[in-house]
Formats: structure tokens, sequence, C-alpha cells
């Protein structure tokens, strides 16, 4: 039997590199067809798989390099995100008197830039659900849970400024922070509302009665005050009017009179007791 015939030593290395090249050329085809290049926009952060394995060290905005079929990018925002707890998603919670008080509420929060990759390990992307809405949920059952319904309905602002403090606390150990929570709207029951409403305009009216009380004894010592003042003036003046005050004053009167253009004034004179002067009005036509 025949055996084939060997191919010279020379005759296979030049048909490697005849080939090479063609392979070559096909591995970078390939390479490029697979993405190799991952762009992160900005506002986020990648986290790198390999193998499915996360990485910690993200990765950041721009043109990033990974190997293909091996590696693959989970794109994070680190942007404000804004999550509601509203509507079927509100949350029903117990006052300190027993009263059911649904609150509605929009957190404003965003991930830390540098933790994300540690958030996608212990909780993947859903972390609105795992993370955010059970401690919201938490803080807001306790903040409500110490306040009777009447304070619920009229501190809005102390009940913000708790949650705050408690969510905040809560979500930064979760490397998550916290930007603001507004409450939307805090729904007591009907009747308590009612009673609530009719005990403040009770408050107000007597308040205001109050106040018009205080106003009329202001009022009372102002005029007290202002008579004494007129009295005391009228001792002041009357103690001032003398026989020769008022004679010399008679006297100027006659000399105005006598200078003026009436000339029917007639001047009764006066006794002991200093009777005053009587004016007769001028009876000419």
């Amino acid at each position: 039997m025949d055996k084939f015939p060997e191919i010279p030593e020379k005759e296979k290395v030049s048909s490697f590199f005849k080939i090479f090249p063609v392979i070559f050329i096909f591995l970078i085809l390939l390479f490029l067809l697979a993405s190799p290049f991952v762009i992160i926009p900005s506002g986020y952060v990648g986290v790198k798989l390999t193998l499915g394995k996360a990485d910690k060290d993200e990765l950041h905005p721009g043109l990033n390099i990974v190997i293909p079929v091996v590696q693959k990018v989970v794109k994070m925002s680190v942007r404000t995100h804004s999550y509601d707890l509203r509507g079927a998603n509100s949350i029903n919670s117990l006052s300190k008197d027993g009263l059911t008080i649904n609150t509605e509420l929009t957190v404003l929060y965003k991930i830390m830039a540098d933790k994300a990759a540690e958030i996608y390990i212990e909780y993947g992307l859903d972390y609105e659900e795992k993370i955010i809405k059970p401690v919201i949920r938490s803080a807001v059952r306790d903040v409500i849970a110490k306040l009777d319904s009447s304070q619920v309905y009229q501190e809005r602002d102390l009940i913000q400024k708790k949650l705050m403090e408690k969510v905040s606390k809560e979500l930064e150990k979760r490397y998550i922070l916290l930007d603001e929570i507004l409450i939307r709207d805090i729904t007591l029951p009907k009747r308590v509302v009612e009673a609530i409403e009719q005990k403040r305009r009770a408050y107000e009216e007597a308040e205001k009665m109050k106040f018009l009380v205080e106003k009329e004894k202001l009022e009372a010592e102002r005029k007290r005050v202002e008579a004494k003042g007129i009295a005391d003036a009228n001792k002041i003046i009357a103690g001032s009017l003398t026989k020769e005050y008022l004679q010399w004053k008679f006297i100027e009167n006659i000399k105005s009179y006598a200078e003026g253009d009436n000339n029917t004034v007639i001047l009764i004179p006066y006794d002991t007791e200093m009777t005053p002067i009587i004016n007769l009005p001028n009876m000419k036509k």
C-alpha cells in the first residue's frame, strides 16, 4: 500500500503564513462583532459581570473595554430618582389613639456611585421594592404611632422632619442617599376631621373674644388716662385764673374789639366775681 507523499517543511511554513492573515482578520472581526466596547453615559456607573460574578470596582462614564461573551456590564443610574407611595401603594398606620391614618408620599433619593456594585450584589436592580419601600413603611408607622390623630392632622411638618431623620439613617446603611420626603396627603376618618375642625374653630373664637376683651380693657384704660389728663389740665388752668390775669385779659379783649370791624359789641362791666364778657351779635341789617 502506497503512503501519501510527505509535504516538505518549507511548504508547511509557507502555507501557515498564507493562512495566518485570514485567521487574524477573522478573529478581529469576531472580536468587534461581539461588542467589546461599552459606553457608560453620564449619570450612570457600570457593574461588570465576569461569568455572572460582579466586580466590586464600578466602571465610570465613558468608553470601557470588556471581554466579549465572558463579561457583560449592567448600567445603574446614580441620578436622583423619585419613588411614589400613593394610591394602592399608600401606607396605612395606627395613631396613638388607635385611629387608622392613610399617608401618601414621594421619596427622592439616589444611590452612592461607589457602592453601586455592592447594591447590585446584595439587592439586584429591584432595590426600590427591597430597600426603599419597607424602610419608608416602617418609619411612617413608627412616627404615626407616637402621635394622636389631632397632632397628625395639624403637624405635617413635624411628621416630615421625623421621617427624614429615621429614613435617612436607614437608607444610608444600605448605600442610598435620601434627598427629600414629600408628604402628598394624610387622610384621617371624616368624623375625626370634623371634630378637629370644630375644636379649632371654637379655639379661634375663644382667642378672638379674648383679644376683644383685652382691646376693650386697653381702650377703657386709655380713656381713663385721657380723662385724668384733662382733669389735671383743668386744675392747672383753674389755678392760673387769678383776678389780675382776668383783668389783663379783659383789657386785651376791649382793645381787640375796638380795633376790629365789629362795633356792636356790648361789654358788661365785671364785678368782683369776674363775670365774663357777653358778646351780642350784630343786629344791623
